[in-house]
């Protein structure tokens, strides 16, 4: 898959305020610059927040990295993926809709609409478990039924109160949570590594632990309110109207790794889908800062999006301009110096001491990628979630195309470069069509 003061204004605008004919002085650079500033403090605790949860994940993916078999390691990647894939369906039908809607209602009605959406999502995780329980089953991988469904259904549950503190953009709140459920998770694989090896189910109840924790804080801070069920249905219909696009954008990303995943599986085994996770592992060293603004972008947008798409997205590009720095420093670093990261990351004598190719071209595609995700989580904001989900299909045509005859020649690196070239064509995309929606205001542009 995370400020509070929701509805102040920038400082900038309280100073200029008190100063009649201030603004016809100013020049547009220092309000540029002010705007900028001010995004900056307002996205800070969403990175923060963000930092946590990557840096929750990553820790998890390299102690299990170092600690499971190349074999093992795989199906973890596999399973854990599959299972990121099947929550799409709650994100995009439940936790962006409500995230959209409850960012501009009144606290009380903010905490009703959380309670509708806790029982949504109730009746719509009971066919998801069956889904993943029945693949589970023709996985060969049973012994994981119980832990893995248990910790989906509650991981679904405290993000869907995790993201109610989001649109309230009380991201320092769920920091707390946050803390105990993604480096919780660490701490006690790391404890159950302390008496021996480890199996993937004691991982998975390990994981479901640490979210209960974390679910039983976050919803002692949002208080949802179940009193008003008898709106359900619309709710249903409003949200299925706002998130189906959203869905299939969702899917259609996602598909990309996922389907490479898989791919690997079948043309060379487990261990080459463990290498290009690891490879992945090393890119999302960024993720803190890609996916604080994503947390961040859609509601701020929401909140200017009566205006058109033009000030929509004024309001939203500092957000993507503030992160764009550390972004550079960060893969710069991958693509200068990859047998540095990988030797702090995994050791001199890891299986993984050899994906130096494969990370320069997942780094320079992330790079390509950067504004692409910006202006999409924009797209998000404005009720124009289709047009996203046309960049990530351009995207996704294209690495599945290239993903074969490069895989197939070039084995992990190969696949690496399908993922490169994805990165390309959805940031000319991207760029061609925000130019589009800027031009013609809030008129339909596809």
């Amino acid at each position: 898959m995370a400020i509070c003061a929701s509805r102040a204004r920038p400082p900038v605008s309280r100073s200029l305020m008190r100063r009649p004919g201030a603004l016809r002085r100013i020049s547009p650079m220092r309000v540029s610059a002010h705007l900028l500033r001010s995004s900056l403090l307002r996205s800070s605790w969403t990175v923060i927040d963000q930092g946590v949860v990557s840096l929750g994940a990553f820790l998890l993916n390299i102690v299990l990295a170092r600690h499971l078999p190349p074999a093992e390691y795989g199906a973890f990647a596999l399973v854990l993926g599959t299972l990121m894939l099947v929550q799409l369906i709650n994100s995009s039908l439940i936790f962006y809709p409500m995230s959209i809607r409850s960012t501009v209602l009144a606290e009380d009605e903010r905490q009703k609409l959380i309670g509708r959406s806790l029982v949504l999502l109730a009746g719509l995780c009971l066919p998801l478990m069956l889904l993943v329980g029945t693949g589970l089953v023709l996985m060969g991988r049973a012994d994981l039924l119980v832990p893995l469904l248990l910790y989906f259904f509650v991981a679904q549950v405290q993000e869907t109160l995790r993201r109610g503190l989001f649109a309230e953009f009380r991201h320092r709140d769920a920091l707390i949570g946050d803390l105990i459920g993604c480096l919780g998770q660490v701490a006690l694989v790391l404890l159950l590594l302390q008496h021996g090896p480890v199996d993937l189910a004691e991982v998975f109840y390990a994981l479901a632990l640490a979210s209960s924790v974390a679910l039983a804080v976050n919803y002692w801070q949002v208080r949802a309110d179940f009193r008003d069920l008898r709106r359900l249905r619309a709710t249903m219909a409003d949200f299925w109207s706002l998130g189906r696009w959203s869905l299939a954008n969702n899917l259609t990303g996602a598909s990309r790794i996922q389907l490479f995943l898989w791919g690997l599986a079948a043309l060379f085994g487990a261990a080459a889908t463990a290498s290009f996770q690891a490879a992945h592992n090393v890119i999302n060293l960024a993720n803190p800062i890609l996916l604080g603004l994503c947390n961040v972008i859609p509601q701020t947008a929401a909140r200017k999006f009566q205006d058109g798409y033009g000030t929509a997205w004024l309001a939203a590009r500092p957000y993507a301009l503030a992160g764009a720095l550390p972004i550079l420093l960060c893969y710069g670093v991958l693509l200068v110096a990859p047998e540095l990261v990988l030797h702090l990351l995994y050791g001199a004598g890891s299986a993984y001491a050899g994906l130096v190719l494969p990370i320069r071209i997942l780094a320079a595609g992330a790079l390509l990628g950067y504004s692409a995700d910006m202006v999409c989580s924009y797209m998000h904001g404005v009720d124009a979630a289709r047009l996203a989900l046309l960049i990530n299909g351009l995207g996704t045509f294209a690495a599945l195309s290239l993903f074969l005859p490069l895989a197939t020649h070039f084995g992990v690196a190969g696949a690496c470069g399908a993922v490169l070239a994805s990165s390309f064509v959805r940031l000319i995309a991207s760029q061609w069509i925000l130019s589009r929606m800027i031009a013609d205001g809030r008129q339909p542009v596809v």
